[in-house]
């Protein structure tokens, strides 16, 4: 996604964005699990609550595209869409196009904030449930990369702060590594992600509800202190000043020798990085991707030494880690 190169084909895109909608709107109404088995307009209507004329209209449509079959008057998902929509596995999108839902609504007012509107907050409480499960999707296997060469660099490492880790996927591998973990994330985050995501069952990890933005969260971790300080894909969603900030207040929670370990989209080297700070440009106040002679400085500027960047799965993502001198 949001890979750059060669010029848009843009009436394939018109078309694949409006395919898109339809199927994120679909998904995010519970059609395609109410038509695990086939089913009537009729019945649908009772179990999703919905409109009859908007229910058909888009099941001729999903029908159309080839994600339900339509058998006489009912309806059943296609076998080819199970995978992508029901069945939790690696072709799995249900837990991150109801996100992407979200961030496309927000892109749509990008013309306001080109003119240095801030991006609209929402009234109510943010999706928690479609932004944990859309972090949740990260394939297993760049999780397991980012671990294992922080572990390399980090070989005698025992315990681990994961800030902002969200649904927990980096605090399992760690885990899983026979690490000990404090996972800090914002209170709303760590109650659904402890319940849904069985986390709070794992007897090496622990669940610990603050804000690493707040200049006393530090004092809030009550003296601890830890081998690595892992902060995986969150430099983006703040300012250049902010992260200066976030990776002081990291260092003052290191051991002597112990090391930080950024995961992130690195302008210049991620092919990505361009796009990705887009998103945050429509989704953030001060969001952005930065480039490897940024993260240097402000490593640097906080007593690291021995800063290493290694790039991830293929070249898409980035690790910075690096040691107090």
């Amino acid at each position: 996604m949001w890979s750059s190169g060669a010029l848009t084909d843009i009436e394939k895109a018109k078309d694949d964005a409006s395919k898109l909608v339809v199927l994120g709107s679909a998904h995010r109404a519970g059609i395609f699990e109410a038509l695990s088995e086939e089913r009537d307009i009729g019945s649908l209507k009772e179990i999703l609550n919905a409109d009859e004329r908007a229910l058909y209209i888009i099941l001729e449509a999903l029908y159309a595209m080839g994600y339900v079959n339509r058998i006489g008057e009912k309806y059943v998902i296609a076998d080819k869409a199970r995978p992508i929509f029901l069945e939790h596995g690696d072709e799995y999108v249900g837990g991150s196009l109801p996100h992407f839902m979200d961030i496309l609504g927000a892109w749509l007012h990008l013309p306001e904030t080109l003119k240095g509107n801030k991006p609209e907050k929402s009234s109510g409480k943010r999706d928690v449930a479609a932004f944990m499960n859309a972090m949740a999707a990260r394939p297993g296997n760049v999780v397991e990369e980012t671990v294992n060469h922080c572990l390399n660099r980090k070989s005698d490492a025992k315990k681990v702060l994961d800030l902002g880790g969200g649904p927990g996927k980096y605090a399992r591998a760690f885990v899983n590594k026979g690490m000990d973990v404090v996972l800090y994330d914002m209170p709303d985050a760590i109650d659904y992600v402890g319940t849904h995501f069985g986390l709070k069952d794992i007897t090496a990890l622990r669940l610990k509800k603050g804000d690493f933005t707040r200049e006393g969260f530090v004092k809030e971790l009550n003296g601890e202190s830890f081998d690595i300080v892992f902060m995986g894909n969150i430099c983006h969603i703040y300012s250049e000043d902010e992260n200066k900030k976030l990776v002081r207040r990291a260092r003052e929670l290191l051991n002597n020798n112990g090391m930080i370990a950024i995961e992130d989209f690195v302008r210049g080297r991620s092919p990505i990085a361009e796009m990705f700070a887009v998103n945050m440009l429509a989704n953030t106040e001060s969001g952005n991707t930065y480039t490897e002679k940024q993260y240097r400085e402000w490593l640097e500027v906080a007593g690291f030494g021995s800063i290493e960047v290694k790039d991830l799965d293929g070249n898409e993502n980035q690790l910075i880690t690096g040691f107090p001198e």
